[in-house]
């Protein structure tokens, strides 16, 4: 991506755009249940960019807090699911942009590492040999994150 170029994407009705000055810093597939039935599919696939880099340029989104942790992106006028990320934690700084959004998804490599694979569809989506394989509950960083909320509960 040269330094002038921008990712852009938006919703399917198009009442939402958006657009991202730094090339993508990854991108996953979650396979949890709270990810597939967000998604209304077998998995959410999304690429990452730091929250600097990334602003609506057209609208604002709806949100809904689908978790202590988690906060989802979407569009009210036609429910295209836009985004996700995380209001807790490590990645705060980071936005989720869900793959089909983008205007040239086909501009991204297939996903960087597999999550929530407890609940993959292996019918539905066959995994890349080679990709990062992660269980929600042996992701360290995930478990102290949700230890962290739950601690913040009890205390206020």
């Amino acid at each position: 991506m040269s330094p002038d170029q921008k990712i852009t994407g938006g919703c399917y009705c198009g009442a939402i755009r958006y657009e991202s000055t730094k090339a993508s810093t990854g991108s996953g597939m979650c396979h949890c249940r709270m990810c597939q039935r967000w998604s209304g599919s077998a998995a959410a696939m999304g690429v990452f960019f730091e929250e600097s880099s990334f602003c609506f340029t057209k609208g604002q989104p709806k949100t809904f807090r689908t978790s202590a942790i988690i906060e989802r992106c979407f569009c009210a006028d036609c429910g295209t699911s836009l985004m996700m990320r995380y209001v807790a934690g490590e990645f705060t700084a980071t936005r989720s942009i869900f793959i089909g959004t983008l205007d040239h998804p086909d501009s991204f490599e297939g996903p960087g590492h597999y999550f929530g694979i407890e609940s993959h569809l292996p019918d539905w989506i066959p995994l890349r040999e080679g990709v990062p394989q992660l269980a929600t509950a042996d992701a360290p960083w995930l478990t102290e994150l949700w230890a962290s909320v739950k601690d913040e509960d009890e205390t206020s």
